[in-house]
């Protein structure tokens, strides 16, 4: 084959550019033999392992992730290409190798273990401890200088001592893995001497991994001001977008002014409208929290746009509205993936009232936010009674709510205020007849003469929430039936043109016995039938009196 005529040499450092975290270096092994006895090298896969994790922490980063493929021999030829020992490494190698049984997936080679403390032994001799912690006592240096009584910010003299000798003695950096959280232990080690964060940097520490948590708990600080955010820049931090956003967050008029003598007055605009359309969508792993105050501050501050505020709100801000102003696509907002976005959508009604495009997408998610939640029921009412009106999509939206375990007297209720609402239009003359039949429809459809929504009222209930659910019930619940009672009455009203329609009892029986019999979609033509034979039959019996000429 053309390939293999290349040197051995040449497929080695191809070989070394593979990445270990994957599943390359073993599809190389299986190309053929060749291609197999270099991949078992132990100088190409120490190559592959020095080029992969850097030459700091070469060692430590194959043994904890490449650990049943390490040995003496690669550990040896990574010493020769630079690749350091440190002593927390030792420390680790000497734990990890005496708890070794055999229900330990990956044992600690003996030849590795062998090699790493004759290491150890040779370049820290009698400071070689290596039943020792350095990683416990860096964090107890780092956590207790911080937290001294009566100066937090101001180390004593020996501990600042102990932590540069960890650090400048036994190479100690710390690392992902072991111990607290990287970035705060680099924060901390900051206010006690940020000197010391270059040699971190030296010995392998990865700046642009802990860059933007660490920024921003520098933005947070109540006494920051340009010279201290002058010393972090100045030792190898920078201000990235997401920190820049980050700090924006804040909503402090300080921090706008600092950043503004850093960034360009354009360029943070733009964040300041990122940072607006984060904090309005769903939580993260660096979680975008919500702050009403903080809000309103930069909307004033960048004098942001409804059209960017249209884009931090809607789940798909270019799409078609409908003729009432409500959403097409569900969720609506993009807060609804929040673990509580009530306070995001409070604001929302609170700032734009109750007839805004937005608020209703909001109401339309709250309603359909499958949840027992009492923050989240009062918020229901809040927008009720702010005005907020039910609308025919609405109606599918509390039959499904029905079905779930604990909201069924919280359906009930908006069913009853959604009849107050359709009845006080219907009174004062504002409900056109196309209103009259898209309601009436929309009962029917999902309510009335829905046999698998009555059969699932019957027999099944939902719960929501994480879990989720289902459980067979051998009755409806008494607010169900009332529900059922609610929508049959109302479509009752709705049934004949003209305003209200007497004889309600008479349009339930009608009703109830279809429901009770297998359903069809009856055309135009049989709903005039049924509704004409209603008509006879409630004049026959003296509903609204004598009415002559009824045949």
């Amino acid at each position: 084959m053309p390939h293999l005529e290349l040197p051995h040499e040449l497929w080695t450092r191809i070989f070394s550019h593979l990445d270990p975290r994957s599943s390359a270096p073993l599809k190389f092994a299986l190309l053929n033999s060749t291609f197999n006895a270099i991949a078992h090298d132990p100088h190409a896969r120490a190559q592959l392992f020095v080029h992969a994790y850097g030459t700091q922490l070469a060692l430590y980063t194959a043994f904890q992730l490449n650990r049943a493929v390490l040995t003496g021999e690669i550990a040896r030829r990574m010493r020769c290409m630079g690749a350091p020992v440190q002593r927390f490494l030792v420390q680790v190698v000497d734990k990890e190798y005496h708890r070794t049984s055999e229900r330990v997936k990956n044992p600690v080679d003996l030849s590795l273990y062998v090699f790493l403390i004759q290491e150890g032994f040779k370049l820290y001799g009698a400071d070689a401890d290596f039943k020792d912690d350095d990683v416990a006592k860096f964090e107890r240096l780092v956590y207790g200088g911080v937290t001294v009584p009566t100066s937090p910010n101001t180390p004593t003299p020996d501990t600042l001592d102990a932590i540069r000798i960890l650090i400048k003695k036994f190479a100690f950096v710390p690392v992902r893995g072991l111990g607290s959280p990287i970035d705060e232990t680099i924060f901390l080690l900051s206010k006690l001497d940020i000197n010391l964060i270059p040699k971190l940097v030296d010995n392998g520490l990865d700046l642009d991994s802990v860059n933007d948590q660490v920024v921003e708990r520098v933005l947070w600080r109540t006494d920051l001001d340009e010279k201290l955010l002058a010393r972090y820049l100045n030792h190898g931090f920078v201000l990235t977008e997401h920190a820049i956003k980050k700090g924006l967050q804040i909503g402090r008029p300080s921090i706008v002014h600092m950043l503004r003598a850093h960034v360009e007055e354009e360029d943070l605009e733009v964040l300041a409208h990122e940072a607006l359309v984060d904090m309005f969508g769903p939580s993260t792993s660096r979680s975008w929290a919500f702050v009403p105050d903080t809000a309103e501050f930069i909307i004033n501050t960048f004098h942001i746009p409804l059209s960017t505020l249209a884009r931090a709100i809607y789940t798909n801000p270019d799409a078609s509205r409908l003729p009432n102003g409500s959403c097409v696509e569900f969720p609506a907002t993009r807060c609804y993936m929040k673990p509580n976005p009530c306070p995001l959508w409070r604001w929302i009604l609170r700032t734009y009232g109750p007839h805004h495009e937005f608020t209703r997408a909001c109401f339309d998610d709250a309603l359909s936010r499958a949840a027992s939640d009492r923050d989240l029921h009062r918020l229901h009412d809040e927008y009720i009674h702010a005005g907020v009106r039910f609308y025919p999509r609405h109606v599918k939206i509390l039959a499904c709510r029905l079905l779930h375990r604990d909201m069924t007297a919280n359906a009930l209720q908006h069913l009853r205020t959604l009849a107050d609402q359709i009845r006080d239009d219907r009174d004062a003359g504002v409900m056109t007849e196309h209103e009259r039949i898209e309601w009436l429809a929309t009962l029917r459809d999902e309510i009335v003469e829905n046999e698998e929504w009555m059969q699932r009222m019957q027999t099944t209930q939902l719960e929501g929430g994480a879990r989720g659910g289902a459980y067979r019930i051998s009755r409806a619940p008494e607010e169900a039936l009332k529900f059922l009672h609610v929508a049959r009455e109302l479509a009752s009203e709705l049934g004949v043109p003209g305003g209200t329609v007497c004889g309600v009892d008479q349009w339930v029986g009608v009703v109830r016995r279809t429901s009770s019999r297998r359903v069809r979609k009856d055309g135009v033509r049989g709903w005039v039938k049924r509704v004409g034979v209603w008509w006879k039959d409630a004049c026959e019996r003296g509903v609204w009196g004598v009415v002559e000429g009824v045949a």
